[in-house]
C-alpha cells in the first residue's frame, strides 16, 4: 500500500478514528496489530507469513537472551544465533540469486558449466528495513539498553507498525517500546503536526519526486541516444528525485505515527547542506547510518585501533551499507566511494586539527572554505548516486562519458530540459525550509488557518501529481 494512494486514504480514515475510539491501549494495540498485516498484505498477502515469522523469530530469541544472561550464561552466543537466523532470511530473499549468478559467472570463466539456475525468488518490500529493527532489538536486550518485551502483541506492533514498515525510519526499541508500553493519550498538538509532516511529505513525493521522474527517466532508459547535457540533467534529476522521494516518505511515515500518538525519529535533516561527507552522512537516512556506526562499525573497532584501522573499518562498514540496498556491484561501488570518501575526510580533519589551521585563518578563508567544501561534497554525492541509479556498470561507464563530454565542452543540446522543476525545490528546502522549520505551538494555536493551509497544499499537490502511482525508490530496499 503506497502512502500517496487512494487505498492508504481509505486505511487510515478507518484505522486512526477506531484507533482512538477504542477505550485504551489493551484494545487498540490489536487493532493496530490486524492493521498492520493488513498494509503490509495489500501489495502481497504471502509475505504477511515471512513478516510473521520474522517477529516469532525476534519474540522467542529475546526472551531467550534474557534467560541466559539473566542466569550468567554465555548471552552473546545466543544472540548471535538469532541474528545469523535473521540474516538468514534477508540473505535468501535479497542476495541467494546475486551470490549464484555471480559464482556461476566464476566457474564458467575456468571452463566449469554448472547445470544450476537461479531462483524465481520476489524480493518483499521493506524486508532490510525490519529485519535490521529485529536484529537491533535483539542486541538492545542483550546489553540490557532495553528490557526483553514478553508480548507477542506489542513485539508484531513494533516490527510491524505500518507507518515505517516498507521504508523506515529504522526505530531502535528504546525509542519505540517504551511508548507501546505506556497509554496513549489523544494529543491535539502531536496529531497537526502529524498533519502537516504527512502533507510536506505528500508534496515531496507526490509533486516533486514524482514529476522529476517522468522528465529524467526516458534519459535513463536509452543514455546512447542522449546529449551529454541531458545525461547531466538526469543526473543532477536524480540527485533531487531521491532525497525528495526518500524524504517525502520518511515524513509522511513519521506524520501518520504521530495520527496515532506515537513519535518516531527524524530520517533526514537537510543533507544537502552538508559542508563534508561526515556531515552528510549524519543528516542523510539518519536511521540507517547511526545503525551501521552502532552495529557494524563500532564492532569492527571504530576508531579504538588507530587511524589505519580506522579507515579500514569506515570503508568496510559503507561497502556493507552499499551491500545493504540491493544485490549489485553498483551498489558495492556506491558503498565503497562513500567510505573511501569518509576516510579521506577524517584524515584531512585530523590534519586541520594538528596544524591549527582554522584557528589561524580569517574570517573570509573560513567562509571561502566552506562554501568550496559546500560545492564539492555535493558533487561527489551526486556523482556517487549514478552507480546508485544506473542499472548496470555500462550505465554507468556511460553516464560519465556523457558528463565528461559536458567537462570537454562537447555536451550537446539540452533539448528542453525542465531544470527549474529539479532546481528550485532543491534551492527551496536547502536554504529556505532549512532555517525556518515548522513549529508545533504555531499550528496548535491556529488550528483552523493551519486546517486551511493544509488542505490548500493537499489541493495543489493533488493538481500537480502523476495520474500513474509511482512506488517510493526505498520499496525495492
Amino acid at each position: 500500500m503506497i502512502f500517496n494512494s487512494l487505498a492508504f486514504l481509505v486505511f487510515a480514515a478507518v484505522v486512526v478514528p477506531l484507533f482512538w475510539a477504542l477505550r485504551s491501549d489493551r484494545w487498540r494495540l490489536p487493532v493496530l496489530f490486524a492493521a498492520n498485516f493488513v498494509f503490509y498484505g495489500w501489495w502481497d498477502w504471502r509475505f504477511t507469513g515471512l513478516l510473521l515469522a520474522v517477529v516469532v523469530l525476534a519474540w522467542v530469541w529475546g526472551i531467550w537472551i534474557s534467560k541466559v544472561r539473566d542466569a550468567g550464561g554465555n548471552s552473546r552466543a545466543v544472540l548471535l544465533w538469532g541474528c545469523g537466523a535473521q540474516l538468514a532470511v534477508l540473505g535468501y530473499f535479497k542476495y541467494a540469486n546475486f551470490f549464484a549468478e555471480n559464482l556461476r559467472a566464476a566457474l564458467a570463466a575456468v571452463g566449469w558449466e554448472p547445470g544450476w539456475t537461479t531462483l524465481n525468488i520476489l524480493l518483499p518490500a521493506g524486508v532490510s528495513f525490519y529485519i535490521f529493527q529485529a536484529i537491533s532489538y535483539l542486541a538492545s536486550v542483550h546489553n540490557g539498553s532495553v528490557g526483553v518485551e514478553r508480548s507477542f502483541l506489542r513485539m508484531g506492533v513494533y516490527l510491524g507498525f505500518f507507518p515505517h514498515l516498507v521504508a523506515g525510519p529504522i526505530i531502535r526499541a528504546h525509542l519505540f517500546l517504551p511508548q507501546l508500553r505506556s497509554e496513549r493519550v489523544f494529543d491535539a498538538g502531536l496529531f497537526w503536526e502529524g498533519c502537516r509532516k504527512f502533507t510536506i511529505g505528500f508534496l515531496y513525493k507526490a509533486v516533486f519526486a514524482d514529476n522529476i521522474a517522468a522528465a529524467i527517466n526516458p534519459i535513463w532508459g536509452s543514455l546512447g541516444e542522449k546529449s551529454g547535457i541531458e545525461i547531466l540533467g538526469a543526473c543532477v534529476g536524480f540527485y533531487g528525485q531521491i532525497y525528495f522521494d526518500f524524504a517525502g516518505y520518511s515524513l509522511m511515515a513519521i506524520g501518520a505515527a504521530n495520527w496515532l500518538g506515537y513519535t518516531i525519529p527524524e530520517n533526514f535533516r537537510f543533507p544537502y547542506l552538508a559542508t563534508s561527507m561526515v556531515d552528510f552522512w549524519r543528516r542523510w537516512h539518519i536511521s540507517l547510518s547511526s545503525w551501521l556506526r552502532d552495529y557494524l562499525y563500532i564492532p569492527l573497532g571504530g576508531n579504538r585501533l588507530g587511524e589505519g584501522r580506522r579507515y579500514v573499518n569506515l570503508t568496510l562498514t559503507m561497502l556493507l551499507g552499499g551491500l545493504w540496498h540491493g544485490a549489485s556491484w553498483n551498489f558495492l561501488i556506491w558503498g565503497g566511494l562513500h567510505g573511501l570518501a569518509l576516510a579521506v575526510n577524517h584524515c584531512w580533519s585530523g590534519w586541520r586539527d594538528r596544524v591549527g589551521f582554522a584557528a589561524r585563518s580569517p574570517e573570509w578563508v573560513k567562509w571561502g572554505g566552506l562554501a568550496v567544501s559546500w560545492v564539492l561534497v555535493q558533487m561527489f554525492v551526486m556523482l556517487c548516486w549514478v552507480p546508485f541509479r544506473a542499472e548496470s556498470f555500462a550505465d554507468t561507464m556511460a553516464v560519465f562519458g556523457g558528463l565528461w563530454s559536458v567537462l570537454c565542452g562537447e555536451g550537446g543540446l539540452a533539448k528542453n530540459f525542465p531544470w527549474v522543476l529539479v532546481l528550485v525545490p532543491l534551492a527551496v528546502d536547502t536554504f529556505l525550509l532549512s532555517q525556518r522549520e515548522g513549529s508545533r505551538e504555531w499550528v496548535v494555536r491556529r488550528p483552523v488557518l493551519a486546517a486551511a493551509l493544509l488542505a490548500l497544499a493537499v489541493l495543489v499537490g493533488i493538481l500537480f501529481m502523476r495520474v500513474e502511482l509511482v512506488p517510493f525508490l526505498y520499496f525495492q530496499f
